[in-house]
């Protein structure tokens, strides 16, 4: 199956929240995009939920389902890393979809569609595909205008993980599934994601303002984001329960960030040690900097009319 665009969802056990992100794609997100000329699916690798719950999507979506522009495929086996996670549902999306653009979207977001929202959404996906870059950091702004700045701030370089959404091109999720030790990683797996396509060529990475698709990324809030703790998710899987007081300045991913495989491990060349303050935020060192460059400039405009 043949797609420009792959939203690639891994979630785990958060039947509400995932169930609010694809009534939202479906009728919100992807026709934003399909109306745009741009083929679209949803890929979904579902972990730690109860079958009648998947039962559920699978007659709820149905139509997109048999269309195949929406995947759902579950986990046949328990994970206990987050970096495992990411590797075994690329694997899987890599052998059942050609897609251009892979888009990380986290399970608890949540869409809004606006006309000026639907737009940027569409300029930005067709920029990234004509001009073939590698990565896009989706982020906040202060106007809806769409902006395209540098991927990294070299007075202050931190590695821009996705913020609920990190847009990268095939080559670079082929990149990750090839790089040492990536499926070892109890944390970071998106600023690993971020760093891959950076050193790769950080003239072809960019931050993207405007753009707001999400309430977390968006304008306004949502009343309903601080209602209740959400269960489930990857804290769980690191060991941590929501809702419990987090151990120390660390939260929920603590005990991973205090003793197991975190990016600086596996990419000690682009991130700062332990004994830096920026090490639990990706913080880069600056030889990073120096030696693969900030990125500059502006990602190519494309001409067509929306």
């Amino acid at each position: 199956m043949r797609r420009d665009i792959a939203i690639f969802v891994c979630s785990r056990g958060r039947e509400d929240l995932l169930t609010q992100l694809l009534d939202d794609i479906d009728k919100g997100f992807a026709p934003a995009l399909e109306a745009g000329g741009l083929s679209v699916c949803t890929f979904v690798y579902a972990q730690a939920y109860r079958p009648s719950f998947l039962d559920s999507l699978r007659q709820r979506f149905a139509a997109s389902l048999a269309s195949g522009r929406l995947i759902i495929a579950e986990a046949t086996a328990p994970h206990t890393r987050i970096g495992d996670v990411f590797a075994t549902a690329a694997a899987i999306l890599h052998a059942g979809v050609d897609y251009r653009l892979a888009i990380t979207m986290d399970d608890d977001s949540v869409y809004r569609a606006a006309p000026d929202i639907d737009a940027n959404l569409r300029h930005a996906a067709r920029d990234f595909l004509d001009c073939g870059d590698r990565a896009f950091s989706i982020k906040l702004g202060p106007a809806r205008k769409l902006e395209y700045a540098p991927f990294i701030d070299p007075a202050g370089p931190i590695m821009p993980f996705k913020e609920k959404m990190l847009w990268v091109s095939r080559p670079v999720m082929e990149e990750a599934l090839a790089w040492p030790a990536f499926a070892d990683l109890d944390v970071g797996e998106d600023v690993v994601l971020a760093a891959i396509a950076w050193r790769g060529g950080a003239g072809r990475c960019f931050g993207v303002f405007g753009i707001a698709t999400f309430l977390h990324l968006a304008f306004e809030t949502d009343e309903r984001a601080d209602a209740a703790p959400m269960t489930g998710g990857y804290g769980e899987l690191v060991g941590y329960v929501e809702g419990e007081p987090a151990v120390d300045d660390l939260g929920k991913y603590g005990k991973a960030f205090r003793g197991g495989i975190v990016p600086f491990s596996i990419m000690p060349e682009i991130f700062v040690g332990p004994e830096h303050p920026h090490h639990t935020i990706s913080g880069i060192r600056p030889e990073a900097v120096a030696l693969y460059g900030a990125g500059a400039g502006g990602a190519c405009v494309s001409s067509r009319a929306d």
